[in-house]
C-alpha cells in the first residue's frame, strides 16, 4: 500500500509530465522553465487557463519569477493563464492576489492503489478502436459546451505522446465518453474525463475508467491519480479513490 505522501508525489509527477507533453501539442506551444517553476504556454487557446498553467514548489521562487512568467505568457499572446497552488500551501494566494490573479477553481486531488479498486466490468462498452486526439477533444467539447471556433482539439493538433492512452466509448452509435490515461512512472493519470450530456447517468465514464485501469495494470501501473471538478467528485469516490486535498488555481486574465 502506498502512503498519502507517496500518492501525492505520484500525482504531482504525473500532472507536470502531462503538461510538459502538452507543450508539444499545438502550433506555438512551449514549455517555460524558470527557477523552480514549470509553465506550459498554449497560444492556440489563449483564453483557456486550464492549458496555460504554471506549477511551482517554492512560493519565494514564484514571487521572484512571477514577472518573467507573466511576460512569457504576454509575449505568446495568451490572455488567461493560471498558477496551481498545491493543497495546504498558504503563502502563494496572497502573493497572487497582489499580482492581479483571482481564485478560479479548486480541483480535488484523488488517488488510489490500483489493486485496491474493484475493476470488474459493470456493463458492456462499445469502445472506439485507436481513437484520435481530435475525437477525445470533440467529446469534451460536447460535454462542456465548447463551440466552434474554440474547439479544444486545437490544443492537440500535433500531439504525439506514446505514454498517453486514449479511450472513447460510444452510446447509440456516437462517441459519448472519453478520457486520457497517461502512464508515468507506474502511475495511471487521468485527464479530460468527460461524458456528453445525453449519455450521462448510465455509468459510462466509470466503466471506461475501469477499462482503462485494467489495461494500465497489465502494463505495470500500480497507482492512479487525477484532479477532479466538483461535479465529478462523487464518481471518483464511488470508484474507490481517496481525496487528498484541493488545489487552487489562481487565474490572471486580460480584461
Amino acid at each position: 500500500m502506498y502512503s498519502e505522501a507517496e500518492l501525492r508525489a505520484r500525482q504531482k509527477g504525473s500532472q507536470r509530465a502531462f503538461y510538459r507533453a502538452m507543450a508539444n501539442g499545438s502550433s506555438g506551444a512551449a514549455l517555460v522553465d524558470l527557477d523552480g517553476i514549470q509553465a506550459t504556454v498554449v497560444p492556440a487557446r489563449e483564453w483557456f487557463s486550464i492549458f496555460n498553467s504554471a506549477f511551482y514548489d517554492d512560493p519565494a521562487r514564484l514571487e521572484r519569477e512571477h514577472a518573467a512568467l507573466a511576460a512569457a505568457y504576454e509575449a505568446a499572446g495568451v490572455k488567461a493563464w493560471a498558477v496551481w497552488v498545491p493543497p495546504d500551501e498558504p503563502r502563494a494566494p496572497a502573493l497572487l492576489r497582489r499580482r492581479g490573479h483571482v481564485r478560479d477553481t479548486t480541483p480535488m486531488v484523488f488517488a488510489a492503489d490500483i489493486d485496491a479498486l474493484d475493476l470488474a466490468p459493470r456493463r458492456e462498452l462499445d469502445v472506439v478502436r485507436a481513437p484520435s486526439w481530435k475525437l477525445v477533444a470533440q467529446v469534451n467539447d460536447r460535454a462542456y459546451g465548447v463551440l466552434e471556433p474554440w474547439s479544444l482539439a486545437a490544443v492537440f493538433e500535433t500531439m504525439a505522446d506514446p505514454r498517453s492512452q486514449l479511450h472513447v466509448a460510444c452510446a447509440g452509435g456516437e462517441a459519448a465518453s472519453a478520457l486520457i490515461a497517461r502512464e508515468q512512472d507506474d502511475d495511471c493519470y487521468f485527464w479530460f474525463v468527460a461524458t456528453t450530456p445525453d449519455a450521462r447517468g448510465a455509468g459510462l465514464a466509470s466503466e471506461l475508467m475501469r477499462h482503462a485501469l485494467r489495461e494500465a495494470r497489465e502494463r505495470g501501473c500500480t497507482t492512479t491519480t487525477l484532479e477532479s471538478t466538483a461535479a465529478a467528485e462523487a464518481m471518483y469516490t464511488h470508484l474507490g479513490y481517496t481525496p487528498l486535498g484541493r488545489y487552487e488555481t489562481w487565474e490572471s486574465r486580460t480584461t
